[in-house]
């Protein structure tokens, strides 16, 4: 099957470079170096799905570097990298969590990725979503820890990165089916704090919300895909804010908020994208 080779590609792919960004964050470096490297190692392979998810301590998600950002990562550190990429709309979906330099979060980053394992032992089709969910809180609560119920995993289609099905991250009633040959991206978040994700202020990607003339160049290069401030600066260059606030005024395109954990409480996040077959599901991104 055509598609399920491309998805099997995107994965890989996917899955490589997040292993290589993983390796990569260490005291010093820089945030953009980080996204440069991931992100340059999937354009050579592939096309980016989004761009490099790089979130720190209570940031859960939806951050990353701007054209002119100077963080660097510091000892103590938990950074959650989420990585995409794209085969002709195919996607890849993954990510992971390290700390820098030290392991007071040890456990903390183990319930995500054990829970990450238990919710995959269990996928199949006919299994209901409502079992994902419980078997990934009952391991993140095993350790000590709290599932962020407002963030959930999601089904996967050609150019749809969230595609209608949500796998939560904690006990649900929610009794639909999986089937086989779906396509989902298991991920669940792990936090100290309350569980609970809130906006806290633009996190440097976008979304294209209307097709127009002044919106083809943007809709040509990411498709419908999020995309990164810094992205359009080889489309407008040095007028790239300039641009970026007209296109807002104009409710043409809109931006993800970064996602903050509500008590500040330092989140882990695992993720995998997977194949769901009759007797259990192909991981796509290992």
């Amino acid at each position: 099957m055509i598609e399920y080779e491309k998805y099997r590609e995107a994965g890989k792919i996917a899955g490589e470079a997040l292993r290589i960004g993983i390796k990569s964050i260490k005291e010093g470096v820089s945030y953009i170096e980080i996204a440069e490297k991931v992100e340059g190692y999937i354009k050579e392979r592939a096309e980016l799905a989004f761009p490099v998810n790089i979130s720190v301590n209570s940031i859960a998600a939806h951050f990353t570097p701007s054209f002119y950002d100077k963080n660097v990562f510091r000892k103590g550190d938990v950074v959650k990298l989420d990585v995409g990429a794209h085969v002709d709309g195919y996607i890849g979906d993954t990510a992971g969590t390290v700390e820098i330099g030290s392991n007071r979060y040890k456990n903390l980053i183990e319930s995500a990725e054990k829970a990450l394992y238990e919710a995959i032992r269990v996928v199949r089709e006919g299994v209901k979503i409502e079992e994902i969910g419980i078997v990934i809180e009952k391991k993140i609560r095993e350790y000590g820890f709290r599932p962020v119920r407002n963030l959930h995993g999601h089904s996967l289609e050609r150019y749809k990165l969230h595609a209608g099905i949500s796998i939560p991250n904690f006990s649900t009633k929610n009794k639909m089916i999986l089937k086989e040959g779906q396509v989902i991206a298991i991920e669940p978040f792990s936090t100290d704090g309350d569980g609970i994700v809130v906006d806290g202020g633009i996190g440097n990607i976008y979304r294209l919300n209307k097709k127009s003339a002044l919106t083809k160049s943007i809709k040509n290069k990411f498709y419908e895909f999020p995309f990164a401030d810094r992205w359009l600066y080889e489309i407008y260059g040095e007028k790239t804010p300039l641009k970026i606030s007209f296109l807002m005024k104009r409710r043409l395109i809109s931006p993800y908020f970064k996602l903050v954990e509500i008590k500040n409480g330092i989140v882990a996040q695992a993720e995998h994208t997977v194949f769901v077959q009759k007797d259990g599901c192909e991981i796509l991104t290992s």
